[in-house]
């Protein structure tokens, strides 16, 4: 059976210090002979830490107050108060560290769909896009909300554009942008191109009213053309 050898530890290797206790000493010493720079690295952290502290108390107080401007300002646009709510979301974009300035812009800008002012709803409509996070619901509201003025404008190029963004999101809008998106190209007289929007709707919406429309836009684009 064999026989396992223990080594025995000498009493000069007893005395010899530890990894740890050696790493220690040599830390100890740098420290001792660069004491300004070590210093002087811990203060820069330390006012780092302080300053990102103060950031972020600064960042709460200014959800707190825009979050009750906020509440009032929605409070008027339900209540159709759209010209009062315009003044209202204006306040609360004044906060502009805080979550909710970007849905100001797209509250202002329905509000001024609403009232009919389309150039302003545009504006106000690019600003709730550019405040918000690629591939969200919020990007997706907003680039629907820019479509529908530049769809009631007449501008189909821009509203087709922004219907094709907002489709291009997986959320709960993506339908409702396909459709804009087919109406906007059949009225820039885009039989085919409709045609193939309303059919991809259709695939998962097989039971709604865009199945007629496709079966109309077919008769169209089979349909021999009229004799002069």
């Amino acid at each position: 059976m064999a026989t396992t050898q223990t080594r025995r530890i000498s009493r000069k290797e007893l005395r010899q210090p530890d990894r740890f206790q050696v790493a220690t000493e040599k830390a100890l010493e740098y420290i001792q002979s660069h004491k300004n720079l070590v210093f002087a690295v811990i203060g820069v952290l330390v006012l780092f830490g302080l300053a990102m502290l103060g950031w972020q108390l600064f960042k709460e107080r200014q959800n707190d107050a825009a979050a009750l401007e906020f509440t009032d300002a929605t409070a008027l646009y339900q209540a159709e108060k759209y010209r009062e709510a315009l003044t209202a979301f204006e306040k609360v974009q004044s906060y502009r560290w805080s979550r909710y300035t970007g849905l100001a812009h797209l509250y202002q800008a329905n509000s001024y769909i609403a009232l009919g002012e389309l150039d302003k709803a545009l504006s106000s409509g690019q600003g709730a896009v550019t405040a918000s996070r690629p591939n969200t619901l919020y990007r997706q509201l907003a680039l629907m909300t820019l479509a529908n003025a530049a769809e009631q404008k007449n501008d189909c190029r821009q509203a087709i554009e922004s219907y094709d963004e907002a489709r291009k999101i997986i959320a709960a809008q993506q339908g409702e942008a396909l459709l804009g998106k087919a109406r906007c190209l059949e009225k820039t007289g885009d039989a085919a191109g409709a045609l193939a929007a309303y059919k991809e709707y259709v695939k998962d919406q097989p039971g709604s009213m865009a199945s007629a429309k496709v079966a109309e836009l077919e008769g169209k684009i089979s349909a021999p053309p009229v004799a002069k």
